[in-house]
């Protein structure tokens, strides 16, 4: 009988283990396929977001081709820094992108001012000046990229480090003072007249021991 019960035991404590299992990797295939849906419907609005851009900007575009042609053809920086830039934020993208833009306004507004015609805009592309001003903002917009985050890194790293030596300096004061008991943590009893000052403020605070200069002990290197 009792072999009987072990037995029948046997498959309710390992369906028991099996129940706990499943209790255990349902939460976490549960969060999994949340995180997966959430992110599914994260990027689905972006998707939508670029087709329907798409779809009102088209008509504008065939409408206004000459203006489309300039545009598209002297922003080329632009596309080909959106191509290479693997960030999820697009920030060489978003900086050639500007400057490029306003290397190209003036062609646009030139265009626009002598008729917006095809016959004009093939004027536009073959003039050197036009290309010289558009791709060199882009350039510019390159070289910001490039050497703007060392500029700041650098005088962040100059200003923290004369944070730093100010600290030093203050630190250095205070044990002169006050002994290496300030660097250990070890309380340490103001003079007299400091004293007579506490006093009239209130008793509230907890007197600390006095420490002899037997007790001061230097800081401890770390190991």
């Amino acid at each position: 009988m009792a072999k009987a019960v072990a037995v029948r035991g046997q498959p309710q404590g390992g369906g028991a283990q099996g129940s706990g299992a499943q209790g255990k990797g349902g939460p976490g295939k549960a969060a999994s396929q949340g995180q997966r849906k959430a992110g599914k419907a994260r990027r689905g609005p972006r998707t939508w977001v670029k087709v329907l851009a798409l779809i009102i900007l088209f008509p504008f575009a065939a409408v206004l081709l000459p203006t489309t042609l300039v545009f598209f053809t002297m922003m080329a920086p632009t596309w080909v820094a959106y191509m290479t830039d693997r960030s999820k934020e697009k920030h060489l993208a978003a900086t050639v992108g500007m400057l490029n833009f306003a290397g190209t306004l003036p062609a646009i507004i030139t265009l626009w001012a002598r008729g917006q015609n095809h016959p004009v805009a093939m004027d536009l592309l073959g003039d050197v000046y036009v290309w010289v001003v558009a791709y060199g903002a882009a350039s510019c917009g390159w070289l910001i990229f490039g050497f703007m985050p060392n500029i700041v890194g650098s005088y962040y790293r100059m200003t923290t480090q004369n944070r730093i030596r100010g600290l030093v300096k203050r630190q250095k004061a205070l044990i002169a003072e006050w002994g290496h008991a300030v660097a250990e943590g070890i309380g340490v009893i103001p003079s007299g007249d400091d004293d007579d000052a506490e006093a009239g403020e209130g008793a509230e605070d907890e007197e600390e021991p006095e420490v002899t200069e037997a007790e001061l002990v230097p800081p401890r290197r770390a190991r």
